[in-house]
């Protein structure tokens, strides 16, 4: 076992929570922007629960799991079909995931066959089962 091996399972062993906190530090924030220009910020899809930019925070406009997008521009980018919905898997200009440095990541789509797509070969499958949960609940395929 190296040293480096050693002290991460020390680590581990004896602060969890510190562990996990320092591997969210260096997790890139990533970020969601869509529209024309990819202008229109749709949260922060890496970022803590309860930061207000997070699509996790069920309280937040940004926040996935809540009825704020329903009667707001935010909907366009959830609906089944649309040139800029992450619902739709042969929208030409889904939503891009970039982070603040403006590195790309892909795109946020349902789509298993677009490379770049989260949902694709090689994509993000958890953020890929709960993209396509929520596409459901709003009426995507």
């Amino acid at each position: 076992m190296t040293r480096f091996s050693a002290g991460l399972v020390a680590c581990l062993a004896l602060l969890p929570g510190l562990c996990l906190a320092q591997g969210a530090i260096t997790q890139p924030r990533m970020m969601i922007y869509a529209g024309p220009l990819y202008r229109e910020f749709l949260g922060c899809l890496t970022c803590d629960q309860y930061e207000v930019s997070s699509v996790w925070n069920g309280q937040s406009p940004f926040g996935w799991d809540n009825g704020y997008a329903d009667n707001s521009h935010f909907a366009t980018y959830r609906a089944p079909h649309g040139r800029y919905s992450a619902c739709d898997p042969f929208a030409p200009e889904p939503p891009i995931l970039v982070d603040v440095a403006g590195h790309g990541y892909g795109r946020l789509n349902i789509s298993k066959v677009r490379p770049d797509s989260v949902c694709g070969t090689h994509g993000m499958p958890e953020i890929c089962r709960t993209l396509t949960a929520m596409c459901q609940r709003y009426g995507a395929p």
